[in-house]
This record gives structure tokens, C-alpha cells and sequence, in this order.
């Protein structure tokens, strides 16, 4: 079980994260396993003070395509004699940055925003947070923490589960927002990172309880309104899973990954562009624009990008989705 010290139930994940030639054209309809070339939130992003004569080249491979991991069965159609057949739905790719990053004791010569740690010594110490991989595997004791960008406006829910080695996924729980009334607008050049920096305890703990236990499955929805039927039990799960069974029902995403180490620790440039719950709680002027207050600043192109991208395909005006599955172990 991966837990945190506060904040979400303890019988869940509290919080947790190649180069190429061939490009993706940005908005069309069908993702491309290919290369993915200056992603969608290069541009999206401001220029900044002082843009470059020449772009900055940012290549992400191809790593796997994901369909709904929780492999659940469309409901048969209901035949009509006659009846018109509706047309093909029109379909939007939206980008899902997602940067997991693991904590550590920072070496010689090493810089970067430091977190504050307890160590398995239970001595308080500040260690810096590297770039890790989607596939990365962790163990027993290590901390965990995770950053969420878009490359569009709108409001980003995430929702854990626990998996198992036999294919079982535990309830689903809502981590962020904390509660489906808090703000949770989203937008380019902005992280979302979880938990917040500013929290007593900012990381996570993979802390496996379960013979059978595998890691976490999180769902990652980029909505372009709120999801006002997300009801949540006294525990934190969602009640209305039907609700949540229907936005996740057929997502499909091409996962795409950075294979150079640039931007391999976390900086304090990407801390001041960050906005977690916390922040949202302690700034009162906040718009869609900057979600965390008159002081929030946005990453600009030449900035660091996310480690992976998820660029998922939905029917237009509708929620974006994106399964990541951080895998544990002892």
C-alpha cells in the first residue's frame, strides 16, 4: 500500500507519478504511433521574455497504446426498426503531461528544490526529486511524488484505485480534487503536483500490505466543464461509480516518453509554476488563468516539459482520459 502521513484514506495510494523524425499533427483526430515532435504544449505555452530565434527541438518516443485497463463490457445496443444511424462523433486529442518523480539524498554538485524528509531512520533530512520512468517499478520504502499538466484549459480530476497481481483493482478514491466543490481548473505551463510541495509530508510511500498487492491505477480526467455527479462516500471513494464507469468506458491513449536526461531533477523553476491543493486553499484571487493566485507563473516553451505524455482521444466536449499505472513491490 502506498500511504501518506494525512490528507487521503489510509487504505489507499494517498497521493502519489526516443528521439524520433516522424511527427504528430497537432488536432487531428486519430493518435499516430510514431515519434511525437514539439508536443502540442510547446505551443500552448507562452513564448516567455525572451523567445528563441530557432525553436527548441523536443522529441518523445513512442512507447504503447492503453485501452481501458479495467476491460469492462459495452452494454449491448438496443435495436430500432428503422431507425437513423447516428454519425461518426467527432474526435479530439488532447495532451497529458504526467512527470513521476522518486526522492533521494541529493549528491555532490547536485541542485534543485529540496523536499523535506523523513528517512528510514526516522531523522528529518531534504532530498531533491528525480525524473523517473512510467515503467519504473518501486519498492518497499521509496517516496513518491507526481506533477499533472494540460495542454488545455479545463478541470482535472484523478482517481486512484489499488491493483493486484490477479488483475483486481480496489475502490475508487478521489484524490484530487479533494472534494468534487474545490477549485480544480487546470491549463498550459501550470503543474499540478501531488501532493503539494507545501505539505508536511510532500511525497508518498510505497508501503505494500496486500500478498497481492501491484501498485496503483490512476485516472486521469481533463474535463472541459466540472463533473458535477462525482458523490464521494465518509471514506473518500466515489459513490457514483456509475458516473466515473462512464467517463472511463473505452478511453484510448498513445503514451509517449522523453528519452533525454534534461530537466532530470526537480528545479525551482518547476516549483514556482506549481499549484497543488494546498495553494488553492491559501490564495483567495484566483482565476482559470492562474488557479493558484495572482502569483502564479507559467512555464514557457523553453521551460521543462513533462517526462511522459498521454495524449488521449475523446468525442468532442467531452472528458479526456488517461490511465497510468504505477506499479510496487517489497
Amino acid at each position: 500500500m502506498i500511504m501518506k502521513i494525512r490528507t487521503i484514506p489510509a487504505v489507499v495510494f494517498a497521493g502519489l507519478l526516443l528521439a524520433g523524425s516522424t511527427a504528430i499533427v497537432s488536432g487531428q483526430d486519430e493518435p499516430v504511433s510514431r515519434n511525437l515532435i514539439n508536443p502540442d504544449f510547446v505551443k500552448a505555452r507562452p513564448a516567455g521574455s525572451r523567445p528563441s530565434a530557432r525553436p527548441k527541438r523536443y522529441n518523445y518516443g513512442y512507447v504503447r497504446s492503453v485501452r481501458d485497463p479495467l476491460k469492462r463490457k459495452a452494454a449491448a445496443p438496443a435495436s430500432a426498426t428503422g431507425a437513423v444511424k447516428a454519425p461518426k462523433p467527432v474526435l479530439k486529442v488532447t495532451e497529458i503531461g504526467v512527470t513521476m518523480w522518486k526522492l533521494r539524498s541529493p549528491r555532490s554538485g547536485e541542485n534543485g528544490y529540496l523536499f523535506p524528509v523523513v528517512d528510514a531512520d526516522q531523522k528529518r533530512q531534504m532530498w531533491l526529486a528525480e525524473r523517473v520512468s512510467i515503467d519504473t517499478t518501486f519498492t518497499a520504502g521509496e517516496k513518491v511524488r507526481f506533477a499533472i499538466e494540460s495542454s488545455v484549459r479545463g478541470y482535472l480530476y484523478v482517481v486512484d484505485r489499488e491493483s493486484t497481481s490477479d488483475g483486481g483493482f480496489g475502490a475508487p478514491f478521489l484524490i484530487f480534487p479533494e472534494s468534487p466543490r474545490d477549485d480544480n481548473s487546470v491549463g498550459p505551463g501550470i503543474l499540478i503536483d501531488i501532493p503539494d510541495q507545501r505539505e508536511d509530508v510532500p511525497y508518498f510511500n510505497i508501503n505494500p500490505k496486500q500478498d497481492k498487492y501491484s501498485g496503483e491505477l490512476l485516472t486521469i480526467i481533463i474535463s472541459p466543464e466540472p463533473i458535477t455527479d462525482l458523490r464521494l462516500n465518509e471514506d473518500g471513494s466515489i459513490a457514483a461509480t456509475d458516473a466515473l464507469s462512464a467517463i472511463e468506458f473505452g478511453a484510448e491513449t498513445e503514451v509517449f516518453s522523453r528519452a533525454d536526461t534534461s530537466d532530470r531533477i526537480y528545479s525551482q523553476l518547476e516549483s514556482s509554476s506549481a499549484c497543488g491543493p494546498k495553494a488553492r486553499q491559501l490564495e483567495r484571487e484566483k482565476t482559470q488563468a492562474k488557479p493558484c493566485g495572482v502569483n502564479t507563473r507559467q512555464l514557457t516553451r523553453d521551460e521543462p516539459l513533462p517526462q511522459s505524455i498521454f495524449r488521449a482521444k475523446a468525442v468532442t466536449g467531452k472528458p479526456a482520459v488517461a490511465f497510468v499505472q504505477l506499479r510496487a513491490k517489497e
